[in-house]
């Protein structure tokens, strides 16, 4: 009985030319797969580049008082940058911005007055502190500062921003928890007809006394490279897509390769794991069919 069954698995890994012919469209399948799924992973890491650039696009402007010094104001910039939710701030000297103005109206007015014009301070706030941080409440903390004359920026912009930002990543959720049921699906269905014309032999090697895992073993071993090959080829197909593509819709900037070696790595693991719990339940799911529900 063992040599019977050892026979039978023998025939189940055996790789004749035909049955490799045959596994073409199952990798061709998988790897269409996977290669949308990579897709839309970069896609939803590039949107998420991208609005946090929108966010980070929001600025408090604070005046400092006549008195204040270039070295008050560039203590007071280096102080401010030690918060954790700035991200950026950039110091405008009132004689730089002064000299800046009179060329662009054409007029020497310093000539004839006192420079009117503050140091200025503008703020940039990190993007994952856009939605939790309370502007008043950060204004008022600013405030405190002797130094500080005004505050300004525009009351709802940031609120608005969020806004838009939220109902677009709801958006993209969405259509991602469609698009992952889909390749799951697929990828399942695909490994079950792969596995439709070895269903005789699952079921003799059950019948002479084989073991589940035994049975399920040469299966899963086939299958994972499978999976890992069509993996290899969805990346290489992506990356000839990517960075094939002209900068000028600033890709290079949205996926750079450490994002696109995450998004690589994950497709290899999905690769092995899908088609491994795909391979498992399609060949249970002949192991528990009688032989008249075969055919």
């Amino acid at each position: 009985m063992s040599t019977y069954v050892c026979t039978v698995k023998v025939k189940a890994n055996k790789h004749s030319s035909s049955s490799l012919i045959s596994l073409i469209p199952t990798i061709l399948s998988i790897s269409s797969v996977l290669f949308m799924v990579g897709l839309l992973c970069l896609f939803l890491l590039a949107s998420k580049k991208k609005t946090d650039g929108i966010k980070e696009t929001f600025e408090i402007t604070v005046s400092l008082i006549d008195s204040a010094t270039k070295d008050e104001a560039l203590k007071l910039q280096k102080t401010w940058m030690q918060n954790e939710i700035v991200k950026s701030i950039v110091f405008k000297d009132k004689d730089i911005e002064a000299e800046r103005f009179e060329q662009e109206i054409g007029q020497q007015f310093l000539e004839i007055i006192d420079n009117p014009l503050p140091h200025l301070l503008v703020l940039r706030l990190r993007a994952e502190y856009s939605e939790s941080v309370n502007l008043e409440e950060f204004e008022n903390e600013l405030k405190k500062n002797e130094l500080v004359e005004n505050v300004d920026y525009q009351p709802g912009l940031l609120e608005n921003i969020n806004n838009n930002v939220r109902r677009f990543a709801l958006l993209l959720l969405g259509i991602t928890g469609l698009f992952a049921f889909i390749s799951i699906a697929l990828i399942n269905s695909t490994i079950r007809l792969s596995l439709f014309a070895k269903r005789f032999i699952i079921k003799s090697m059950q019948y002479v006394g084989a073991t589940d895992w035994f049975i399920m073993q040469p299966f899963l071993k086939r299958f994972m490279m499978h999976g890992l090959l069509s993996a290899l080829i969805s990346i290489a197909g992506l990356a000839a897509l990517l960075f094939s593509l002209p900068n000028f819709i600033g890709i290079n900037e949205l996926i750079d390769l450490k994002t696109f070696g995450l998004v690589g790595l994950l497709l290899l693991i999905l690769g092995a794991v899908l088609v491994w719990f795909s391979t498992a339940f399609a060949v249970k799911r002949y192991l528990r069919l009688q032989s008249n529900q075969l055919n």
